[in-house]
């Protein structure tokens, strides 16, 4: 009896599948459609034969497709010789369209042919099994919508599934790559788990197709959970050279012979020079999140785009909500916190941090406050999707591309959370790069001119100090760390200066930035508190102003701008000298712009060179001395 009812169950579901296709569509754009399907034509179809399916079809929802449409294919729905038209209508915000069916009663069933039309295109009848596509514009944007398929009809139960696709799936402004005060940081979980033991398929695939997805005006991208060496080495650097990113880290805290725990599975790609790199181990990991199995920590790396230093820094925090997860998350926030500072960073630089947190503002365990508590990060203002692990979870970004109050601040951060597909046959249907979307972060600082400091002149003579910004801000200047009283501009000016103004100058420049001022329900979450006054206050150092009257006494009354020169002026470390015969024998010292004396020697021949490489670049003096008499010039060494 059981073998029975286990023979008319089998029986029964493949009746119910024999004879039935459904039509998807993976909706891949930041409009959402609004379905209408209906059955047209001379044919009027049973309403029990068919039917429509989901009534929205949402942007960038995890799936390899929504069902919006299902029809019986036997010969009961279209008899042979009939011929059935189903129409089903995506109404976005601004466009439309139509994806048609045709269904074709034949001796035994039916054929069926697919098509799509809207916005001036309208695309002929297909049959077979192969993918097509055609280009568009919805929303003013362009698309591409590609469709395939996904089985054979011998048994008329073919599917077919439209995907409606971003091109391309985000953009940044040319002008962004050009100027050296924005830098766009994507940060992408791209869950490539080592060993194959977990995670999503196609780990090779993913790593030569992904970088292609990525805009050529990104400045900087740092990966979390490239765990698989594989997949990391062979596929993921050369797509990602091939894709314009000639400057790499190493993978942070690689493992040892012995491979578990693995790799910390966090690498920083960049099209700017990668100046220095370093990174740590978290002391704590998780037991109960599997996390102890890699070796996590902070992944750093200096980066010089077009002469400014951004210090980017990448993470992947400890995952789980039992006890020592939330315990290893918040020791692991302090390590973040300490890493920057021990890195001595000067304050007028840019720090930038991300990467998975694990931490979300709408999680029960308060990981969120702590990590406001302990960092003080600035937090941007976040758009695009509402969650960032495709839980669907309003406010679960777990994701994150943060600022840092302590050093450089930036007038504007944003964070765009989007989600990376592509329409590669190869990846058709596994649909995701990951089970992360990604984070868009770009930031925006003021830029800062600083200009004289560090010098020696006489006594007598001008000189001036300034900053130039574009950027509204207050200044004081200060000598010897003590505020000079009414010295509130952007210029100090010295006139027929006297020695008692040598001393060390500096000018404290200060700017307020207000985050949080977004009133919609996502960035609320983000803003418990209310809107973040964020003061800026950088100490701009122009080192040892020396006014030094005897330096500049010139002793030898007779001796003519003919007599004596030092050249190339600037130098790069050698100065030559071509004295005349009156000033033969001479003793050659030089000075530092604070007086002191770094080098001396005495010329065996009036046409000498002496070597300075072993001198920083700066201003210096340099004294002959002849006869008991001197004379001095100033120099440059770069």
């Amino acid at each position: 009896m059981r073998i029975l009812l286990c023979l008319i169950a089998s029986f029964g579901l493949s009746s119910q599948l024999f004879g039935q296709s459904t039509i998807y569509v993976r909706n891949s754009t930041w409009q959402d459609f609004e379905v209408e399907a209906g059955q047209t034509g001379t044919l009027a179809v049973p309403q029990g034969e068919w039917s429509g399916g989901d009534p929205i079809v949402r942007g960038w929802l995890e799936t390899t497709g929504q069902e919006v449409l299902s029809f019986n294919r036997t010969n009961t729905a279209v008899p042979e010789g009939d011929t059935a038209y189903y129409n089903v209508d995506l109404n976005g915000s601004t466009d439309f369209l139509t994806i048609k069916i045709r269904v074709i009663g034949v001796t035994g069933g039916t054929e069926l042919d697919y098509s799509v039309e809207g916005n001036g295109f309208s695309e002929p009848w297909f049959d077979d099994g192969n993918f097509h596509e055609v280009q568009t514009t919805l929303a003013g944007k362009s698309v591409v919508i590609k469709f395939k398929p996904d089985n054979d009809d011998s048994n008329s139960d073919r599917d077919v599934r439209f995907a409606i696709h971003d091109l391309p799936v985000y953009e940044i402004d040319a002008a962004d790559f050009e100027n050296p005060n924005v830098m766009n940081v994507m940060y992408y979980n791209i869950q490539m788990i080592s060993f194959g033991l977990s995670g999503m398929p196609q780990p090779n695939e993913r790593a030569s197709l992904l970088p292609a997805q990525i805009s050529e005006y990104q400045d900087v991208v740092s990966f979390s959970e490239a765990f698989d060496d594989g997949p990391r080495q062979d596929n993921l650097v050369p797509a990602m050279q091939a894709a314009g990113f000639p400057y790499r880290t190493e993978i942070l805290n690689p493992a040892g012979i012995i491979p578990v725990p693995t790799n910390g599975g966090v690498i920083i790609f960049s099209r700017w020079p990668i100046e220095t790199e370093q990174d740590i181990d978290y002391a704590e990991c998780g037991q109960a999140a599997q996390d102890c199995l890699a070796n996590k920590g902070v992944k750093y790396a200096r980066i010089n785009k077009l002469g400014k230093h951004y210090h980017v820094f990448g993470t992947h925090m400890d995952a789980g909500s039992g006890e020592d997860d939330v315990f290893a998350r918040r020791t692991q926030m302090a390590e973040i916190r300490d890493f920057i500072a021990d890195l001595e960073i000067p304050e007028d630089e840019a720090v930038i941090f991300g990467g998975d947190f694990n931490t979300d503002p709408i999680g029960s365990d308060m990981d969120y406050r702590a990590f406001l508590d302990t960092m003080n990060p600035i937090i941007p203002v976040y758009s695009g999707s509402y969650e960032s692990n495709f839980n669907d979870d309003f406010g679960r970004i777990i994701d994150h591309a943060w600022g840092d109050r302590t050093h450089l601040v930036p007038t504007e951060i944003t964070n765009e959370v989007i989600t990376v597909r592509s329409l590669n046959p190869i990846l058709w249907d596994l649909s995701e790069f990951s089970d992360h979307r990604c984070i868009l972060g770009r930031y925006t600082y003021p830029e800062f001119a600083k200009i004289g400091g560090d010098t020696l002149i006489c006594a007598g003579e001008s000189l001036a100090l300034s900053i130039n910004t574009s950027y509204p801000v207050s200044y004081q200047w200060l000598k010897d760390d003590v505020e000079l009283s009414g010295e509130t501009s952007s210029e100090l000016q010295f006139t027929n200066t006297l020695e008692t103004q040598t001393g060390e100058y500096s000018c404290l420049v200060s700017y307020d930035v207000i985050y949080g001022t977004a009133t919609d329900s996502l960035n609320a979450l983000f803003y418990p508190d209310g809107a973040d006054t964020v003061e800026a206050r950088l100490n701009f150092d122009f080192g040892q102003i020396t006014i030094d009257d005897v330096l500049c006494q010139v002793g030898i009354e007779d001796v003519t701008a003919d007599d004596w020169r030092i050249f190339p002026n600037p130098t790069t470390g050698v100065l030559n000298f071509s004295l005349s015969e009156k000033m033969k024998d001479a003793g050659i010292k030089i000075y530092s712009s604070s007086g002191k004396m770094v080098y001396s020697i005495a010329l065996a021949e009036p046409n000498s060179s002496i070597d300075l490489t072993h001198l920083s670049g700066g201003l210096y003096m340099v004294e002959i001395a002849v006869e008991g008499s001197t004379v001095h010039q100033r120099f440059v060494v770069y």
